[in-house]
């Protein structure tokens, strides 16, 4: 066993496979790789323990029943518990509401505290809901941003974009902000020996060109603009299918619009896919769409589709602006509008040899976006904390 290096306290929301979502993706993967070379103890929102790797520690300290005040109290005692307890050399934060009490007991002992900003919990809040008892909830989110964010030394964020948002919206100086982009997991995410395998093994279509995206099924996801985009593409590719896999509370919605739009049979709500299906849906795919109107902070499922071998298109949000953008392009839609999208699948489905090979999606990945490089590049931010703070790193 390596020799411990840092000893990490994390606190994050919660974990994949008790909690679906991108940021707890993220926090999986980068709490796993820490724990290579590192004593790493992870606090998370949840009622059960998942299982881990044999260096990580993972701590439930808290239930998704509590109230966010009770919640927020219960990572600070366990917080204050822990550092009384053994020396913690950083703490490494995820998700504000959970950062703040923790971020507090740090300052209290000159524990540096890294944040990550996955974007403005408050405007996310916002897009989905109306009325005057919802934005009140929405104005306690920046509240509880405004005062995490206070007292962290330096923060990571995933995309150009969002050190943008950051910067302007919240007043943090741009030297204060290291941007740092997301990964894909290269050993479970990997082309298909024989994609129609794939597809009869998942209950798919072995001749349709199958068009795939996997969304949280809410407003600021673009998937109401992705069926109307499909209502043209449709007409003009009658062998193209559309599978949108996730849930949400927009269900009975895209429902409603499938039927209206006269799409029975041309899209398919797959529902939630679980973790362990996820890969050999990307492989599956002939093309990922990523429709996202808003706050696209970088992109996980466009890196773990390429990686896949699979192409994606997306509008220029957030992280796929930069990811696209240094790969191919004119995989990038003009705008959000389901205009904008409509032409540009069009436009792709149409020229199929154009199309860049499976081969040089991954490349591009294992050139740019493993886990590996964000380990580094993490594990080098903690450092300069460190050595600026004049603090001893224990092996050091």
């Amino acid at each position: 066993m390596p020799q411990d290096n840092l000893h990490i306290l994390t606190t994050g929301l919660s974990w994949p496979t008790l909690q679906p979502g991108g940021l707890n993706t993220y926090f999986q993967s980068i709490c796993e790789k820490l724990a290579g070379n590192n004593r790493l103890q992870a606090f998370i929102c949840s009622a059960e323990r998942p299982a881990t790797r044999n260096r990580l520690a993972i701590h439930p300290v808290a239930s998704p029943r509590m109230s966010i005040y009770r919640r927020q109290q219960k990572f600070r005692q366990h917080s204050r518990l822990l550092m009384d307890k053994e020396q913690i050399d950083i703490v490494y934060s995820h998700f504000a509401p959970y950062s703040l009490g923790t971020a507090k007991e740090a300052k209290k002992r000159n524990i540096p505290v890294v944040m990550v900003f996955h974007g403005p919990w408050n405007q996310e809040m916002r897009i989905e809901g109306a009325g005057l008892k919802h934005a009140l909830k929405t104005w306690m989110a920046l509240r509880i941003e405004r005062q995490a964010y206070a007292l962290a030394d330096l923060f990571i964020v995933l995309s150009e974009t969002f050190r943008q948002i950051l910067h302007k919206q919240y007043g943090i100086p741009l030297e204060k902000i290291v941007v740092i982009p997301g990964a894909a997991n290269v050993e479970r995410f990997f082309p298909p020996e024989d994609k129609r395998a794939v597809r009869r093994k998942l209950g798919l279509d072995e001749s349709a060109l199958t068009v795939l995206t996997v969304r949280r099924l809410v407003n600021r996801m673009g998937l109401q603009q992705l069926l109307e985009a499909w209502r043209q593409v449709a007409d003009r590719f009658p062998e193209a299918v559309l599978l949108i896999g996730g849930k949400g509370h927009l269900k009975e919605e895209l429902e409603g619009l499938i039927i209206e739009y006269g799409l029975s049979g041309r899209v398919k709500l797959l529902g939630y896919i679980p973790e362990e299906q996820l890969g050999s849906y990307y492989q599956a795919a002939d093309l990922f769409v990523v429709p996202s109107q808003a706050l696209e902070g970088f992109g996980l499922i466009t890196v773990e589709a390429m990686a896949c071998g699979t192409p994606v298109m997306a509008t220029p949000v957030g992280g796929n602006q930069e990811i696209l953008g240094n790969f191919r392009k004119e995989l990038l839609f003009a705008g959000t509008g389901s205009g904008d999208i409509a032409q540009g699948l069009a436009q792709m489905l149409s020229r199929r040899e154009e199309w860049p090979t499976p081969q040089e999606c991954r490349q591009f990945i294992l050139e740019h976006y493993t886990w590996e490089h964000v380990t580094r590049k993490m594990e080098h931010v903690f450092h300069s904390v460190l050595e600026e703070r004049g603090r001893r790193v224990r092996g050091s």
